[in-house]
């Protein structure tokens, strides 16, 4: 690509960085298996672009999730509940790249894709589903708390963002809408002239450099 592409593929990669793991707090994410371990292991996750929390939150339809009211230090210390759980034994900070579940609290607390008639296509699991990484670093570097990184599901190989739904959590993926729709007329050229296959590998070489 021409360095002009490669600006815009930048641009797009920028807009899934949404998403802070322990905002205000030093240091790296961890992992832990169980919820009630480590509690120094639970964060908050916070969106940029609602620039509030997301939490456990019951949904007349969809799957329970929502934002938090506001992104007060009470609140965060209320709905940090979210941890990260490793495939396998491994020790030290989760990485770049690193394929990981993602849970909230007790009990059935993994999530994973599912197919749903409402909302997003989330759903709860009592054991850990290894599909997601997280990005915006050099891939095998440690994720540090605070800082808008994205979070992709390798099964669908899709971002997990905020969108606006008139019904369920305003949660979605990068393909709630088309492609086309979230670029804009200036991406356009980029996706027809290379494919969407090839501006994906694009996004994620960005996002791992």
């Amino acid at each position: 690509m021409t360095d002009s592409l490669d600006q815009q593929v930048a641009q797009l990669a920028e807009k899934y960085k949404q998403w802070s793991i322990g905002a205000g707090q030093p240091g790296q994410v961890f992992g832990k298996s169980r919820f009630e371990e480590h509690p120094e292991r639970s964060y908050t996750l916070k969106n940029s672009r609602p620039r509030k929390f997301l939490q456990y939150e019951h949904q007349t339809w969809g799957i329970n999730l929502g934002w938090t009211d506001d992104a007060s230090p009470e609140t965060a210390k209320r709905v940090a509940r979210w941890f990260f759980t490793r495939n396998g034994a491994r020790t030290g900070p989760i990485t770049f790249g690193e394929t990981i579940a993602l849970a909230n609290g007790k009990g059935d607390s993994w999530l994973h894709y599912a197919d749903r008639e409402f909302g997003i296509n989330l759903q709860w699991s009592g054991q850990p589903v290894f599909e997601w990484t997280i990005l915006g670093g050099k891939a095998g570097q440690p994720v540090p708390r605070g800082r808008y990184l994205a979070v992709y599901n390798e099964k669908v190989r899709l971002f997990f963002v905020e969108f606006d739904r008139d019904i369920g959590g305003d949660l979605g993926w990068s393909d709630s809408k088309s492609w086309l729709d979230q670029l804009g007329n200036k991406f356009v050229e980029l996706i027809s002239e290379y494919g969407k296959a090839a501006v994906e590998k694009a996004i994620l070489a960005y996002l791992m450099a």
